[in-house]
């Protein structure tokens, strides 16, 4: 069905009269209508304005444009509801669209087909000598890679040194050895590791950049080209005593690195990977900083018990490997290189989990510390029922023992003081249980032990005792401990200087003597100050106390609050008349709402007046007021006690009230005990 563009020009329509695009309207399963376009710009919705007139579920009355200018082809969502999706992503921006592109808007599906003589002019109209693309194009086309040397080698693969042409780039790319092309699991587990690796995406694990197949028909993958060296290369430096290694790379930056390496192992974790052969010597250190996690290729995802991914660890985008199954590994077979294996890859067992992998970085964590590693490798056989039986030398007595010739054990020269961490030595110990229910259960567990050993914490590996955490407690504060030190010190000396002056000098002890009398009657005079403070709190107490009933009559809980605790400093010698103003204080605080200081009140009033109050329903009501907060809008019944002017006579009522003793009578006894401290009360919360 022709149509006429909204815009466009004779000059464009003779130039452009061989290119036309069909382009095919489907809602659900039919084909609707079929629109033929020539070159020009065209409006598509539900008005029947549009050039492209669709009636569908979401298809706005001006959804989107469509221009067809030359030999690009582009449309532009018109800010609709239903939006324009390419390959399940909606698009806003003009967006080209190429020949077979499905578009979807709103309930419609647009297909686009060029015609045959389209196809034709547009390739000739890019491949025009006059446009100055030729050399473009025959550079980008030009062989992909260009080997340049050998940069290492694995168990089934090749690692060669290439440049990528087209993006001129350093890359490693891996390839087969020679004679395994022809084995179709050896070539399944090559691409399945291409796979894998290229859909774990983190910054710690090697990326892929491409599969594919070389002019000789030779599979490879590409990969980033790290430029520095492997774990392995720099504990062997470390171990032959290099310096300059060691400046590089103390204890501090090895651990460093390897939370970087268990940080992508819990990621490819959390994604139901098992990597199965972690080594030094598949952990590259970059020249900047870079850790990456390498060789993938014996990797595997865990599955349960009925062959299906693990529905425990799940994740949104699973990793789809079509060569799963393919060749599974065999019960009984090794699988990992020795000597770092767990013991349920030296038993040769086929349902390994993350454990495994977690035994193995203890093994790695080991090395890394005494420079050699849980197992000297003299024959493959007796490393792997060392493995398997659990006999391996502990991290402590390793450090010590000698080589295989009688050479002694390397320096710790990476180490503090040339000596082991304990929590990190805790650490391995634990990462390394023979039983996997006794290691970390995840990797994320490990990492926080060996931050806390970073921090100058103990890890809970550890189990460390008081004298061990205080040890940690100094080394965490150092300065501190050295100022207090310092501080000790001084005094002792300062101290020491004084009492030779004493001791050399009488006529100063004299007058220290002198001076102390003097203090003494300072005392005296500030005893006197005291109890005249008292005997005024004494003589006001019962005005206080009748202040703080009227304030809680007006309903001010605070103010009563207030002048009931200056109430009780006046009554400290009276048991009595305290009971009868804890009261009031317990009333001020039920009002406040401070249900569980108005309990504590009423309970030393039940010890001073048992009789005073009925306790036990008190001590009911306000449980339930702390567990919901309810209180009677008028109060409880109890509450009443003292507060109405009505009420009846209590027990306390009846209490004899002590008057206080003249200030003649009061013992001027520079020895009186002192009054307690007042009482301390909260402000009310602000509504």
């Amino acid at each position: 069905m022709p149509t006429s563009p909204l815009s466009s020009t004779p000059e464009a329509d003779v130039d452009a009269a061989a290119l036309q695009v069909d382009v095919q309207v489907w809602i659900g399963a039919e084909c609707r209508v079929i629109y033929s376009l020539a070159t020009g710009v065209y409006l598509i919705g539900s008005d029947s304005s549009c050039h492209l007139q669709i009636e569908a579920d979401r298809i706005d009355r001006m959804h989107a444009r469509l221009s067809f200018l030359g030999h690009r082809l582009t449309i532009e969502d018109l800010e609709s509801e239903g939006g324009v999706f390419i390959g399940g992503v909606r698009t806003s921006l003009p967006t080209p669209i190429q020949n077979g592109t499905e578009v979807h808007l709103g309930a419609a599906r647009l297909l686009f087909e060029f015609s045959a003589q389209t196809l034709v002019r547009i390739r000739e109209e890019l491949n025009d000598v006059s446009l100055g693309l030729k050399a473009i194009r025959s550079g980008i086309t030009q062989e992909t890679h260009q080997v340049d040397g050998m940069l290492g080698e694995g168990g089934m693969g090749l690692v060669l040194k290439a440049r990528d042409q087209r993006v001129q780039r350093s890359v490693a790319m891996k390839v087969l050895r020679s004679g395994n092309e022809f084995s179709a699991d050896k070539l399944l587990r090559f691409v399945g590791e291409a796979q894998l690796t290229g859909q774990l995406e983190h910054p710690n694990i090697v990326p892929v950049y491409q599969l594919g197949i070389t002019a000789d028909e030779e599979v490879f993958y590409t990969m980033k080209h790290v430029k520095g060296q492997t774990l392995d290369a720099v504990l062997k430096k470390l171990r032959q005593g290099d310096a300059d290694t060691c400046l590089h790379f103390p204890l501090s930056a090895l651990v460093t690195a390897f939370l970087k390496v268990t940080d992508a192992m819990a990621f490819a974790h959390s994604h139901n990977v098992i990597h199965r052969d972690l080594k030094p010597g598949n952990i590259m250190l970059g020249a900047f900083g870079e850790v990456l996690v390498m060789d993938w290729g014996l990797a595997k995802r865990l599955t349960d018990t009925a062959g299906q991914p693990s529905a425990a660890s799940t994740v949104e985008f699973p990793l789809q490997l079509p060569s799963e199954g393919r060749f599974e590994t065999v019960e009984g077979s090794v699988i990992g290189t020795p000597p770092f294996l767990s013991p349920e890859q030296a038993a040769g067992k086929a349902d390994l989990d993350t454990r495994s992998d977690i035994f193995v970085l203890g093994m790695i964590l080991y090395e890394i510390l005494a420079l050699r590693p849980p197992v000297e490798l003299y024959d493959s056989s007796q490393v792997i029922e060392a493995i398997r039986s659990g006999k391996i030398i502990p991290l402590e007595e390793r450090i010590l023992m000698p080589g295989e010739f009688g050479e002694p054990p390397p320096e710790l020269i990476h180490c503090p003081r040339g000596l082991l961490p304990e929590g990190l030595t805790a650490v391995v110990q634990k990462a390394m249980r023979h039983i996997p229910s006794e290691r970390y259960q995840t990797v994320e567990a490990l990492q926080a032990d060996i931050i806390a050993c970073q921090n100058g914490f103990a890890p809970t590996a550890e189990q460390a005792g008081w004298i061990r955490q205080l040890q940690l407690l100094l080394g965490r504060r150092r300065r501190e401990a050295l100022t207090v030190v310092a501080f000790l010190v001084f005094s002792q000396l300062l101290l020491t200087y004084f009492l030779g002056r004493i001791a050399s000098d009488r006529k100063i002890l004299r007058n220290s003597e002198s001076a102390l009398g003097s203090s003494l009657q300072e005392v005296k005079a500030a005893n006197q100050r005291l109890e005249q403070i008292v005997f005024q709190l004494r003589a006001t107490a019962d005005v206080n106390y009748r202040d703080a009933i009227l304030q809680l009559r007006q309903k001010r809980p605070a103010q009563a609050l207030e002048q009931i605790n200056l109430a009780l400093v006046g009554v400290a010698d009276s048991p009595e008349r305290q009971a009868k103003y804890l009261i009031v204080h317990g009333h001020a605080n039920t009002q406040l709402g401070f249900y569980s200081e108005a309990l504590d009140d009423y309970r030393q009033v039940a010890h001073l007046a048992p009789a005073a109050l009925p306790i036990s329903e008190i001590e009911t009501d306000l449980a339930r007021a702390l567990d919901d907060g309810f209180r009677p809008q008028q109060g409880w019944p109890w509450e009443k006690i003292h507060l109405a002017p009505s009420a009846k006579p209590t027990a306390i009522t009846r209490l004899q009230e002590t008057p206080p003793l003249p200030h003649s009578q009061i013992p001027a006894d520079p020895k009186i005990k002192p009054t307690p401290p007042m009482p301390t009360f909260r402000t009310p919360p602000q509504n």
